[in-house]
């Protein structure tokens, strides 16, 4: 039998080992704001008269964000992709959660074969400093995410008190219909809501394995 103190002698190189970076910390984000005119709103697939938006109509979101896991790409037939910039570099997970522009009218077969965008990316301006970006999708709903020179913390979190979500510059929201036809508009919104929920990642699991290995190894040799 192990004595206990390299029991926990054991214990404490392996959680040493994991360090912060084993567990990854989504973000559940809530976002509230309202239609602008920005460029200007266009109604190409008639959504939008549909739902009664126009400037100044209230809208909500969630997205769930993850700097540290990779961005995805879900097809309709289930097959799950890593997503790269167009500079054939890594994104990070995006998730779009839900909307008040999700609705069971527009939430259509999607038009080009991608249940969902899930990623975002990064522009590095300067060695430190990103300005960052998010192109998430649910069925036909896109929201874009432009500029966004707010910085996160130390944690990888935006605070729920920003009066412009993330920093963005622009903010869109777009529709499609089965066709390709899109409904369009432009929004401002922030963050009134954080929400984090850690979950672990598969390098924790493989430093716990690690860590019962040395304590089978250490009996074998204690039997011997």
């Amino acid at each position: 039998m192990i004595h206990p103190g390299k029991l926990s002698l054991i214990i404490l190189v392996t959680l040493l080992l994991a360090g912060p970076s084993a567990w990854s910390y989504p973000v559940q984000y809530t976002l509230e704001g309202y239609v602008i005119q920005g460029p200007g709103i266009d109604d190409s697939a008639g959504f939008l008269s549909d739902m009664g938006i126009t400037v100044g109509s209230r809208v909500s979101y969630s997205v769930v964000i993850d700097l540290d896991a990779r961005g995805t790409v879900l097809m309709n037939d289930g097959t799950v992709t890593e997503r790269t910039d167009p500079y054939g570099r890594g994104t990070f997970y995006a998730h779009y959660a839900g909307g008040s522009t999700i609705t069971s009218d527009n939430y259509l077969s999607s038009y080009n074969g991608i249940t969902e965008n899930n990623y975002g990316g990064n522009k590095w301006l300067t060695s430190t400093f990103s300005e960052r970006w998010l192109s998430v999708s649910s069925g036909n709903n896109y929201l874009s995410f432009y500029d966004m020179l707010l910085q996160p913390d130390a944690l990888g979190e935006w605070s729920a008190s920003s009066t412009r979500a993330f920093g963005a510059g622009t903010m869109r929201n777009t529709i499609f219909d089965e066709f390709g036809n899109s409904s369009k508009f432009y929004f401002l919104a922030q963050i009134t809501n954080a929400e984090t929920v850690p979950v672990p990642e598969p390098s924790t699991f493989a430093f716990l394995g690690a860590g019962l290995a040395g304590i089978i190894l250490l009996r074998r040799k204690k039997r011997i």
